[in-house]
């Protein structure tokens, strides 16, 4: 069985034509692929550690990950990151606790400095530009009909609240990877579960109650939990490694990448 390939347009009539009027509804959409091309957790975390930002009060812990799996330490904070990094690129650190540490290798930074953080570093790496212009008519629709829209990344809260607000999301409308915070600073640990895999459905769950969750977006394996959990699943420039799996999701669309704005 192969995804149907549909248009913004068509996608939005087929939304149109769920909506029941006894049935609140919304929309879900994962962060990084999908609203916009590329990680914004790893253009923030690269940023700052090719630019020596990350800070003494990680040290110890990034440290300790590197010791117990057997890897070298750096000089200092940001060079151990980069070892820790390094070994995810190469298949050595697992997915899951890479989208941890790149939240909170933050620690001891305050809220408000982190978010500068992240908005100088998405200048740098020019996100405005790189959003998933597709999406554009699927977000307009929801807001003209009501409907809620929530994201759900694995990537640091901050950082998404910041690149997310480029396509009008509001803190109150995204589940992301949370540090735990200290009066009004970071520290160097996880305030709750990374919103990764089957994870991503309960956090959506949490944000979304009791309205009916209409649709999913996504474009990576991970993702497949969610998409199967909305009413509607929708790939956005699936990735590979979804597009060999997306037979396991029933009724599975891909959303047109390349249609012609009107």
């Amino acid at each position: 069985m192969s995804a149907a390939l549909v248009t913004p347009a068509e996608l939005a009539r087929e939304l149109k034509g769920r909506l029941r009027g006894d049935r609140p509804s919304a929309l879900a959409f994962d962060a990084d692929g999908t609203l916009w091309s590329g990680d914004v957790g790893e253009d923030v975390f690269r940023f700052a550690v090719n630019h020596g930002r990350l800070r003494e009060a990680a040290r110890a812990e990034l440290e300790r990950q590197a010791l117990s799996r057997g890897f070298p330490c750096g000089s200092d904070a940001n060079a151990t990151a980069q070892l820790l990094f390094d070994a995810y690129l190469d298949g050595r650190y697992p997915e899951r606790e890479i989208c941890e540490l790149m939240t909170w290798c933050y620690a001891g930074y305050s809220v408000p400095e982190m978010a500068n953080l992240v908005r100088e570093a998405l200048i740098v790496a020019q996100h405005a530009q790189r959003l998933n212009e597709e999406l554009r008519p699927i977000l307009e629709f929801a807001r003209e009909h009501q409907l809620r829209t929530i994201v759900i990344s694995a990537s640091p809260r901050t950082t998404v609240e910041v690149a997310a607000s480029a396509w009008g999301f509001a803190p109150r409308d995204i589940a992301a990877s949370t540090p735990r915070i200290v009066a009004d600073v970071i520290a160097a640990e996880m305030a709750e579960p990374v919103p990764y895999g089957a994870a991503k459905c309960v956090a959506g769950r949490a944000l979304l109650g009791g309205l009916h969750w209409l649709a999913a977006f996504g474009d990576n394996v991970f993702d497949m939990d969610m998409l199967r959990e909305a009413e509607l699943g929708v790939a956005v420039r699936p990735k590979a490694a979804l597009r060999a799996r997306l037979a396991e999701i029933p009724g599975v669309q891909v959303l047109d990448a390349n249609f012609q704005s009107s």
